[in-house]
Formats: C-alpha cells, structure tokens, sequence
C-alpha cells in the first residue's frame, strides 16, 4: 500500500499476495535490522478524559503519527519477548483482478531459544523458513526443496517476515482511540478505524476509499490484532493480524529439516 505517493516495499521473504502492498510480484530480500531490544524510548502520557494513556513511540490519541517509529516500538517489545505465535490473513470479499489471492502466514518465534519457523501461503511459490543456530533456510513445498541459506541473526530474521505487511496497514488507516484493556495483565489500546489515507493506493485492488474495523496495541508498542475490512476501486479485502499465545509458543524442527 502507499500513503501520500510513498511507495512500500514489501520486506518480507515471500511475497505476501494480497495483502494490497505496492511492492512487485516477486518481493524477495535479505533480512534487516531495525530495532533492537535495548535503548526502550521513554512513552508519551497523555492525559485522556477520566485518565491517563501511555502511548508507545509513534503512536497518540490519533492513531499512528510516525510509522517508522511505530514499527521499532513493536518489533523492539517482540524482541524483548516472550515467546509468540504470529498469524495474518487477506481474505478476498470481492475483486476485479485475475491476479487477487487470499493469503494466509502463520509464524512462531522463541526470543529464549531464538528459534523461528513461518509458512506463507497465498500463491505457486508457497514458502517454509526456518531460523535456528544462526542459520536462516526458505522451503519451497512446491518442488520440496530448500531453495535458500543464508547465515544471519535471530534479530534480523524477526522483523523480516511480518514487516511489509505491518508497514503496509500501518500507513493505511486513519485511527481514533476508543477505550483502553487489559490482555495478559498489561494495558492495551484499542483504536477504531475511521477511515484511510489519501492516496493510499494497492497495486492490485486500486485506490482505497473506506476501511473499518479495530487495531490494538499494548503500551510498549506490540501489534495485539488488526481486524479491518478496506474498500478499494477494484475491490474489497478483510484483514487480520494477530500476536496470540505470548510466552506459551514453542518452534518445532519441521519436517524438512528433520530429515535432511
């Protein structure tokens, strides 16, 4: 998706078909690093009503007001972990494009054993990766063969497989704070979708012009859920996006690498 003509490119390993990104077909890169765990910002308190809200770096009463800053407080509280199970989905209500996909990824990340295993499914070039002992591998369960290796770190890894799409959705929602609550005994934001950006543009369903729905954050600026449904020119997408099972997430060895 874009947002005032600025185009995002898709960060992640495998394409995520779907997810309304301005990226190419074949969204391919190296991991990068862009938060890390340590140097937390101080949050923003806000006194909001009957009380005070505390907002991550790059978020307020308004929704998200840096993205970039945003997208370091989530990956630097994922990374400061525990452990998590990560799901997004782009399902389709509607589509003039031949080329439209559902998409479907499910990721488990262990910050102790720094482990990682993802699938992304959406199009011919279904991928498996798997992180671990300092080595990154990508599985392509069409021709069942490792079709990449690389040695990197768990902290690059773990911010490359989700970040397009959160980037993506990020840039794409006007917000406005509805309530605060409490999920696993910390404090979370809840805002509602009122509406997208000017210009917020996919290269498949064509120009947004309505959303709705909810994005929750907790305090220190992890993504909790995203459930919206956006309009386009072109189309109508529902997406999700999940960080569920905090702390109670184990990596298995998947079958491919137990066997080779």
């Amino acid at each position: 998706m874009t947002r005032l003509g600025t185009t995002v490119a898709l960060v992640v390993l495998v394409v995520l078909a779907g997810c309304g990104g301005g990226a190419g077909p074949d969204g391919t890169a190296t991991p990068t690093e862009t938060a890390t765990p340590t140097a937390t910002p101080t949050p923003t308190a806000t006194s909001a009503g009957d009380g005070t809200v505390t907002y991550p770096a790059g978020w307020s009463d308004a929704g998200v007001t840096d993205a970039q800053s945003a997208l370091e407080s989530h990956y630097r509280a994922v990374l400061t972990g525990p452990s998590a199970t990560v799901q997004y989905r782009s399902r389709i209500i509607r589509a003039e494009s031949d080329g439209a996909a559902n998409t479907t990824m499910d990721m488990r990340l262990d910050t102790g054993d720094r482990r990682l295993y993802a699938r992304i499914d959406g199009t011919e070039r279904t991928r498996e990766v798997f992180f671990a002992d300092g080595t990154f591998r990508q599985w392509s369960v069409r021709n069942e063969t490792v079709v990449g290796r690389a040695n990197t770190t768990f902290v690059r890894v773990s911010q490359s497989i989700d970040n397009g799409v959160l980037r993506s959705q990020l840039l794409t929602y006007r917000l406005e704070l509805n309530e605060t609550v409490t999920r696993g005994g910390s404090t979370a934001l809840v805002y509602d979708v009122i509406g997208v950006y000017d210009n917020t543009r996919s290269g498949t369903y064509g120009t947004a012009t309505s959303a709705s729905g909810r994005v929750v954050v907790s305090e220190r600026g992890r993504v909790i859920d995203i459930q919206t449904t956006v309009t386009y020119t072109e189309g109508e997408v529902a997406y999700q996006y999940s960080q569920t099972r905090i702390g109670e997430t184990d990596v298995p060895t998947p079958e491919w690498r137990r066997e080779a």
